[in-house]
């Protein structure tokens, strides 16, 4: 995708691409200030590479590729044209054009709604870098046998001198790889290049690695510049070299600059991922389709964004992967359909948070059915109604329970028949204003198992609660941050506590006692 403005003023291209860029403008010297809308003049993707690739989507049934290259020559010389046909939903094609004008005036066009066959407006936009033609790997490819027969001779006397010179030679290819393993993921990488035990060695040890994520210490990025992100095309790299391997991914970092192509080249690189995170990440329909068709050994999935309506996907995501065990969802859009296709006797772990779509007639019929549950956290669900709190109730195999924000549709009554769950050990109303001394007391008389509780921002608890509370026999963390009707004389029964959070107006006199 072409870059902002401010991004690009901040981190101009090379300079070789801005020598290219001003010649095929007819600018002498040319800079990201030289035009006053830099966008419709990007000709590069994020990484660096001649943009001359296109995708063309909304295309008709019945436009051929005769079609598509008579269209585009007006634009520029086309070099080819391939047309991909999806039945049952709109197809789409690739054109690539012999120089990056003719690329750049058919985006120029597409932006003004200018380019339309029968009777669609063609939706026209780059290829990813990794499929344009000038991309670096994509020419290693095309001229890397060039000129071997002369340059073997000298290799091997440069590559034969630098052995005898360097001691580290003496080093064996165990050793070798235990130091690569210890370097950041951009030095290994780079160290491909040194020589060719160096880049089988490096390309060797990537099989020892199981886990990725996009902490900037792991890959040589400096916290001191905060314009180092992981770009799309940077990961699918390291992934090509490591991703059958992999068997957790994270990527939950907030900053990067991934786009929406990201899961769908994890899907196809990354077969064997038991653990993935893609919480800082937008996922499409197609990104999980690429899930669905690759990755069948899911056991921790853990999602916040979605681009669109994708329950039926992630419905037949769960279905197909018969060992998970906790699922994260996050997202307005959830209207808990796809929890009925979870696996009924592995599932241990559902978190919900802000699905404000919820439903709980899907809800309800789903958690039902989980027979090892022992985890359920809920934060903000707001259309979860009294028949919910029914539901969880005959959760017996619950062991720790979360059920914190804000919901409208129960009742602080209903919470009473949270009573029933016997076996719980941690529970958690963090900021839910329904929690009162009433179904405090009532869930404490059957509750003995209780070792952490949470009633930071219940503001209708009042000393008689925390009275109640102090008979738990077995509580030892208690967290109770603005309960402004606590007062320091209940404070006194909390004698048995290993762990007291509490940020409200107490003084040190009962705490002391």
């Amino acid at each position: 995708m072409a870059a902002s403005h401010q991004d690009l003023a901040s981190n101009p291209p090379a300079q070789e691409t801005r020598d290219y860029v001003g010649e095929i403008l007819g600018l002498e010297s040319w800079s990201p200030g030289s035009c006053d809308d830099y966008y419709k003049i990007v000709t590069t993707t994020e990484d660096g590479t001649l943009i001359r690739k296109l995708f063309v989507g909304n295309l008709a049934e019945r436009t051929t590729t005769k079609d598509l290259i008579k269209l585009f020559n007006q634009y520029g010389d086309v070099e080819s044209c391939y047309i991909k046909r999806n039945y049952g939903r709109s197809n789409f094609a690739f054109v690539i054009f012999k120089d990056v004008t003719g690329a750049w005036n058919a985006r120029e066009a597409a932006e003004a709604h200018q380019v339309r066959m029968h009777c669609r407006i063609l939706r026209v936009s780059a290829a990813d870098s990794w499929h344009q033609p000038d991309y670096i790997e994509n020419q290693r490819g095309l001229y890397g046998n060039k000129d071997n027969n002369n340059q073997n001779t000298t290799t091997t006397i440069v590559e034969a001198r630098a052995d005898v010179e360097s001691p580290i030679r003496l080093l064996n290819d165990d050793c070798l790889i235990q130091m690569f393993l210890h370097l950041p993921i951009s030095d290994r990488v780079r160290m491909e290049r040194v020589c060719k035990r160096w880049h089988a060695l490096s390309r060797e040890s990537w099989w020892s690695v199981k886990r990725l994520d996009l902490e900037k210490k792991n890959w040589g990025l400096s916290d001191r510049f905060r314009l180092q992100y992981i770009d799309t095309a940077t990961l699918r790299k390291v992934l090509m070299r490591c991703g059958d391997f992999l068997t957790k991914l994270d990527l939950s970092d907030l900053l990067h600059s991934l786009g929406s192509s990201t899961l769908t080249i994890v899907g196809k690189l990354c077969p064997n991922l038991q653990y993935i995170d893609v919480t800082g990440i937008i996922l499409s329909p197609s990104g999980i389709n690429s899930l669905i068709v690759n990755c069948r050994n899911i056991t921790e999935f853990y999602m916040k964004k979605l681009s669109g309506p994708c329950e039926k996907d992630l419905a037949k995501l769960f279905m197909l992967n018969k060992k998970l065990k906790y699922v994260s969802l996050g997202n307005h859009s959830i209207t808990g359909k796809s929890l009925g296709h979870l696996p009924h006797d592995t599932i241990e772990k559902i978190k919900l948070d802000h699905c404000t779509s919820l439903l709980s007639n899907y809800f309800d019929s789903a958690i039902q059915k989980f027979t090892t549950i022992q985890t359920l956290e809920l934060n903000n669900c707001v259309c979860l109604n009294v028949s919910s709190i029914a539901a969880i109730s005959n959760m017996i195999t619950l062991i720790n329970l979360s059920f914190t924000g804000n919901y409208p549709l129960i009742t602080a009554k209903s919470l009473c028949l949270l009573s029933k769950l016997t076996n719980l050990e941690q529970l958690d109303f963090n900021q839910n204003i329904l929690v009162n001394d009433g179904n405090i007391t009532i869930i404490t008389m059957t509750c003995k198992k209780l070792k952490v509780l949470n009633i930071s921002g219940c503001v209708a608890v009042t000393n008689r609660g925390i009275l109640s509370i102090s008979t738990l026999p077995k509580l030892e963390t208690l967290t109770m941050n603005s309960v402004k009707k606590v007062t320091d004389e209940s404070i006194a029964s909390l004698c048995k506590l290993k762990v007291l959070k509490c940020r409200s107006k107490l003084t040190d006199l009962n705490i002391i006692n």
